[in-house]
């Protein structure tokens, strides 16, 4: 049924305890026109709670603020007010002075209201049942990225449909045709289920780079009824993503990723589908698929004149060899002057804690970095603050002295 047709329904039914009605109250202040206006709103709501049940003629009664009929305190304010009747709906006019009193009259016009409201939620309903059908059928064509969207757009539906439908509660007897008939949580779960036996292959298998980016990655995604387009995919490493790419024909999506991370030996990144983190984690695959490289890097020797903090001339050495600068003897060597110094700054709970400082000097190389370690000895902290270093910008530079 469409929209169209379901309007013309909704307008023709009645409406329990308020059919045909409209709800006025009068009242008046000495105070302000707001004062005024906030009263008459108040005692629109308060005959709306007080006569939800029952059929009985509703009247206009002039009521000054605090006078002979009592209106709660709660219902003088308006954010009292919408609780108990959303206020977009009462129509306030104030009216003229009556000596030095303020007056004014609210009305609530009780069809216009169920019948908008109620429009409200059948379109909402006729939108849900899509957007569910649209996402089932994409899940059946492998669509995943599709099906998640409908789901998700369906979900958004929810909240908004319930807070009409308690609305709607205040001025109309409710019955088991106004709840929402759907299976998102199904819909939800069968997504999750396909998702969990997906395969995500990349290619080269070995991969191998010596420099901080991975060109031409090739990543394909299939399932149970073959090759997967329009997949989501991001390249995540140390909790960062790095890029992000769809599948295209073929099932095939080429990721660069720059600024992976660089230092000689074996490193991991991850892709992770990218769905929202319900639906991965119910699908098993929040960790995402690991992809291998390793960085090889040309080999540059040095000869190291390291002053300073012992411990931390070793750290400095080891992270070096990680750049691919290894320290030897040999007096063909370049000479490199590096200091380590090391600065106690506090200690808690058998903890200490240093500042750290390193420079490394030479021909074409100028290089200092500052860190925080903590440790149980001088010695860990001072190394786990070197650790914390990043080294590109050295290796960089000590490219030039290696002649490379």
């Amino acid at each position: 049924m469409n929209i169209k047709k379901i309007a013309i329904l909704l307008l023709s039914f009645s409406v329990a305890a308020f059919a045909g009605k409209v709800i006025t109250y009068t009242a008046s202040s000495a105070v302000s026109q707001e004062e005024a206006n906030n009263t008459a709103m108040a005692g629109v709501a308060k005959q709306v709670s007080s006569t939800v049940k029952t059929d009985d003629k509703l009247y206009t009664e002039d009521v000054s603020a605090g006078g002979k009929e009592k209106i709660s305190q709660t219902y003088t304010s308006n954010k009292n007010v919408k609780t108990d009747v959303d206020l977009k709906w009462i129509k306030v006019t104030p009216l003229p002075k009556e000596g030095k009193r303020f007056r004014a009259t609210a009305t609530l016009d009780i069809d216009e209201m169920t019948n908008n409201i109620r429009l409200q939620m059948a379109t909402a309903k006729e939108k849900l049942e899509k957007f569910e059908a649209a996402g089932r059928a994409a899940l059946d064509a492998s669509r995943y990225d599709e099906a998640a969207r409908n789901l998700a757009a369906a979900e958004a539906l929810l909240q908004p449909y319930a807070q009409l439908k308690a609305e709607l509660a205040k001025v109309f007897t409710l019955n088991e045709s106004f709840n929402l008939k759907h299976n998102l949580p199904g819909l939800k779960a069968a997504i999750a289920s396909r998702l969990a036996n997906i395969s995500v292959q990349s290619v080269p298998a070995r991969l191998v780079i010596d420099k901080d980016i991975i060109t031409d990655l090739n990543v394909t995604v299939t399932d149970a009824n073959g090759i997967v387009t329009d997949f989501p995919l991001k390249a995540v490493q140390n909790g960062k993503t790095l890029a992000e790419r769809r599948t295209q024909d073929q099932g095939v999506a080429v990721f660069t990723i720059q600024n992976v991370e660089f230092g000689a030996g074996q490193h991991t990144l991850t892709l992770v589908p990218n769905f929202p983190k319900d639906i991965l984690k119910a699908a098993g695959m929040a960790q995402g698929f690991v992809v291998q490289y390793e960085v090889k890097l040309p080999a540059c020797n040095v000869r190291l004149d390291c002053k300073g903090n012992a411990d931390g001339c070793k750290a400095l050495t080891d992270q070096m060899a990680k750049q691919s600068i290894f320290v030897g003897n040999d007096s063909r060597y370049p000479l490199l002057a590096a200091e380590v110094k090391s600065t106690p700054k506090s200690s808690l709970n058998q903890l200490l804690s240093f500042d750290v400082a390193i420079s490394v000097s030479g021909d074409r190389v100028s290089f200092s970095k500052s860190s925080k370690g903590v440790g149980k000895t001088e010695s860990e902290a001072v190394s786990k603050a070197i650790g914390k270093l990043k080294f590109k910008e050295l290796e960089q530079q000590v490219k030039a002295t290696c002649g490379r």
